[in-house]
């Protein structure tokens, strides 16, 4: 590598990680909104209520991703692409034609759910008083639908603020002052008032989107957006699967108290694969553009130094979490505590997957969708399988061990295809 190589690397380097930093500081809040939130709805809604919440916004969240048509990755991919070139046109048409898709999916979702509620709650989950909070949740599938890709748009744009502001922050603090200022101790009434703010940051989310861009020729080809989403459809409905299966099952085996543990722990241990959340709003855009232009070398650097980042950043947050998981879940109010082995089984699962790195994005945004879904297409029905087996054995401790394994499983599948495909090891952070 010569010397001018050298010097590009480090000023590549350093606007990684001057990009991350401003990632990692709005990540964190909205991380914190996220937090507060599930907080506020312990406290508030009690135990047996934060279960019934829980449990229906894990079924809208699926639902959600469903509607979506794996269109996330895909708007990223060629936003990420025609953004450096300003191509505003070819930028605007891709948003505009994935949410009709989107659209139209998750209404008829939402429909749905809305009159299935009861049929679910009684004969999926045998919970009679979910159905009034199905009901309520059910217009957050188009909310949470659309804010999501709006996000991924204003990421692929490297507005890394806007797009965590619009996916995370906006509903979640909504939901925190609706709940405190009302005082909603009801679950149906903290759906409702989610499905509300759902709708309003995909609203606001889309008007920061259109002031960023501007007007110009070109457009994508339906037939481009289809060819390329279709595989991470699967992709984005087994990564659900991956992340939601232990809490469907634990919904139809286990007390909504129960319920409620296991899903403040999973949004709890979520907090250590934050760092790379952020860092993957950084880099996702920039490994489309390199892969586009053939910088594989300066993707490899990319790839293996925000790893480097990912670690050292999620590994004082993993050993709180497995050295205090009681006194964290007490944060969420009275009975929340008992689902400290949950917290620490699914710290772990969840730093193999920022130890791995942004596998994921590297195999989509490279062009290698197919490769992805392939990894979950085994990794979903191991959550699966996995989670009918160990939930009636050990109750939630079994679902949450199911998550854990999957988590890892996935992402170790998808080293081993980034190895394949593009030449190095994201664990090989030494080199």
């Amino acid at each position: 590598m010569t010397a001018f190589q050298n010097l590009v690397f480090k000023v590549k380097n350093s606007e990684l990680l001057f990009h991350t930093v401003i990632s990692i500081s709005v990540r964190i809040l909205a991380a914190l909104a996220t937090f507060l939130a599930s907080i506020v709805l312990g406290r508030y809604l009690g135990v047996e209520g934060a279960g019934y919440y829980f449990l229906a916004f894990s079924i809208v969240a699926v639902l959600s991703a469903v509607s979506r048509a794996g269109l996330d990755n895909t708007i990223i991919r060629f936003i990420g692409a025609a953004a450096p070139d300003k191509q505003w046109g070819r930028v605007s048409s891709v948003l505009n034609r994935s949410l009709v898709i989107s659209l139209s999916l998750s209404c008829a979702a939402s429909i749905a759910v809305f009159f299935c509620s009861s049929w679910l709650a009684n004969n999926i989950f045998g919970k009679p008083d979910l159905a009034f909070v199905l009901r309520s949740m059910a217009p957050s599938i188009i909310g949470l639908s659309l804010l999501t890709l709006i996000s991924m748009s204003l990421q692929g744009l490297r507005k890394i603020i806007s797009s965590i502001l619009t996916l995370n922050v906006i509903a979640n603090t909504f939901l925190t002052l609706g709940i405190i200022l009302f005082v909603i101790t009801q679950p149906e009434n903290a759906a409702l008032l989610y499905s509300g703010a759902s709708l309003f940051a995909a609203l606001l989310g889309y008007f920061i989107f259109k002031v960023s861009i501007s007007s110009g020729a070109g457009s994508v080809e339906w037939s481009e957006l289809l060819q390329s989403c279709m595989p991470l459809w699967i992709v984005v409905i087994m990564g659900q699967l991956v992340q939601y299966s232990g809490q469907f099952i634990a919904g139809a085996w286990v007390s909504p108290e129960d319920v409620a543990q296991l899903a403040v722990a999973q949004r709890t241990a979520l907090l250590t694969s934050f760092i790379l959340m952020a860092v993957n709003m950084v880099v996702a855009p920039r490994f489309a553009s390199m892969y586009e232009k053939k910088e594989f070398i300066e993707l490899q650097s990319l790839a293996l130094t925000s790893v480097k980042l990912m670690v050292l950043f999620a590994l004082p947050v993993v050993l709180c979490m497995l050295l205090f998981p009681s006194y964290i879940l007490m944060l969420f109010g009275e009975g929340f505590s008992e689902g400290a082995v949950y917290l620490q089984i699914l710290a772990v699962g969840q730093f193999i997957n920022v130890a791995t790195g942004s596998v994921g994005f590297l195999l989509s945004m490279s062009g290698h969708e197919k490769d992805l879904r392939n990894t979950v297409l085994i990794s979903g029905p191991v959550a699966l399988v996995l989670a009918l087996t160990l939930t009636p054995l050990f109750g939630a401790t079994g679902a949450a061990i199911a998550t854990a394994i999957a988590v890892a499983t996935q992402n170790l599948i998808a080293v081993w295809w980034v190895k394949k495909r593009l030449g190095f090891n994201t664990l090989a952070v030494w080199r």
